[in-house]
Order: C-alpha cells, then structure tokens, then sequence
C-alpha cells in the first residue's frame, strides 16, 4: 500500500509489524445487513484508508494494529497544550500539502 497525501502513518506501522494490506484486512470484522460478521477485504479496507477517512474506520484500523488512534497520525499533526487552557492543534492539508495551525481554548 502506497502512501497517501492524507498523512496517516498506517503503512508504516503495518512495515513495522510485518502486516500486509490483506493481513490487516482479516483481522477487521463487519457486520453486514444480514447481521452476519464478515472481514474486511483488502480493496475494500484500501477504499477505507484512502482519501479522508471516517473516524470510526481509523478507531477499526487502529485496534487491529493494536496501536493507540493517535499513533496513526504523524508528529506534527498532534495536539499540544499551551499555556492558560489553550490547545494547538497542527496538520497537513490533504489536498495541497500546507500546513494547517489552529489554537482552541477550553472553557
């Protein structure tokens, strides 16, 4: 699996881990309309990583790489805590590559 411009470091976790695209996809199940548990398969995990994925998609992947949610974005994309209740958060748009700041106070 190629990286994406989305960021996420789900590649490298799964080199770092020895798992493959199909690897990971088996050990993420669904329920389908019929009530039946099924596992992912490969294109249909790739559809879910590629482009910008659904929250719960990324807590799925997540738990079957057996990492932490927050593990699956880089450094710089991290929230950190500023002084007097104040959050900066930092990211990388998907679309042009720029990075994204953004300061947040909790009330």
């Amino acid at each position: 699996m190629k990286e994406r411009r989305n960021n996420l470091r789900i590649s490298a976790i799964m080199k770092e881990k020895g798992l493959t695209l199909p690897d990971l996809a088996a050990r993420i199940t669904v329920t389908d309309k019929d009530g039946k548990e099924r596992t992912l398969t490969s294109a249909a995990l790739g559809a879910r990583i590629n482009g910008n994925p659904h929250l719960s998609n990324l807590y799925e992947i997540a738990d079957a790489l057996g990492v932490k949610i927050t593990e699956l974005f880089p450094q710089e994309d991290q929230c950190t805590k500023a002084p007097a209740g104040m959050f900066k958060i930092q990211t990388i748009c998907p679309s042009c590559g720029a990075k994204i700041s953004a300061s947040v106070t909790a009330e």
